[in-house]
């Protein structure tokens, strides 16, 4: 790795901490969601299905970095509460398929209303290139930290 300019760094963790406000600033919409009652993982696992429609065990662990056991806690518990629902896998009975449920479901559509809410007011904020340019810049240190 090469080392970092003092100024390169400052303008590095600049952007983290804005990144941090950010964060802080969107939770504000996003509180209809606290009516569903769920924990960290549980809603870290729900938006995995914003990606994909089927999840099996092993691959939500592994893209949460936790343990199997870990994941189907979480999962036993959201399989309760009707956010997810599992189906064997007809090739391996040893595995299921994770898909939403009826409250996961709703759960999702509340997330896409927010989403097309905060599109809506944040549409005139930006020109096309300061699009182009923060989408780049997210998609680097997105990249850079998936490794």
């Amino acid at each position: 790795m090469k080392p970092v300019d003092s100024l390169k760094k400052q303008q590095i963790v600049q952007m983290y901490r804005q990144i941090d406000e950010l964060d802080l600033l969107l939770t504000q919409y996003f509180t209809d969601l606290n009516d569903f009652n769920l924990t960290y993982q549980q809603e870290q696992i729900l938006l995995l299905f914003k990606r994909q429609k089927t999840w099996t065990t092993t691959e939500i662990a592994l893209r949460m970095n936790i343990s199997k056991s870990a994941v189907s806690q979480v999962l036993k518990v959201l399989q309760q509460e009707t956010f997810i629902r599992k189906e064997k896998n007809p090739e391996n009975l040893r595995e299921s398929f994770i898909h939403l449920d009826v409250q996961g479901v709703a759960y999702s559509k509340k997330i896409d209303e927010i989403e097309d809410r905060l599109t809506e007011e944040l549409f005139s904020l930006f020109a096309e290139d300061d699009l182009n340019t923060v989408t780049k810049a997210f998609n680097l240190m997105i990249n850079y930290l998936k490794k």
